[in-house]
Order: C-alpha cells, then sequence, then structure tokens
C-alpha cells in the first residue's frame, strides 16, 4: 500500500529495533529498502511490490 513519507515514519519497521529489542519506526527515504511509488508516496520494498501498482518501466 503505497503511502506518503509522513504516513510511514509512523509505522514500525522489521529491520531497526532498539538495544532491548523493541521496534522502531520507519525511516522512509533514508531506508535503502524504501521504493518510490509517484512523486509524494511509496512503499517498504521488504514485502514485495503492492498489488494493484503497475509494474516499473
Amino acid at each position: 500500500m503505497p503511502v506518503t513519507e509522513k504516513e510511514a515514519k509512523f509505522k514500525y519497521c522489521p529491520l531497526l529495533t532498539t538495544h532491548d529489542d523493541k521496534l522502531k519506526f520507519c525511516q522512509g527515504a533514508m531506508c535503502m529498502m524504501w521504493r518510490a511509488a509517484g512523486p509524494d508516496r511509496g512503499f517498504c520494498g521488504l514485502a514485495g511490490r503492492p498489488l494493484g501498482l503497475p509494474a516499473e518501466a
């Protein structure tokens, strides 16, 4: 599901944890797994391409 980077920053990342194993929030475009899905939207590339999103050219 493509979301804005502002919305993504309130979702938990399964790869980022604190020293006591608590999950941290998404870093959006600062993360190597962030994939752009338009000028102001994107998604986490860890789960693959969202359904209904056109294939890249």
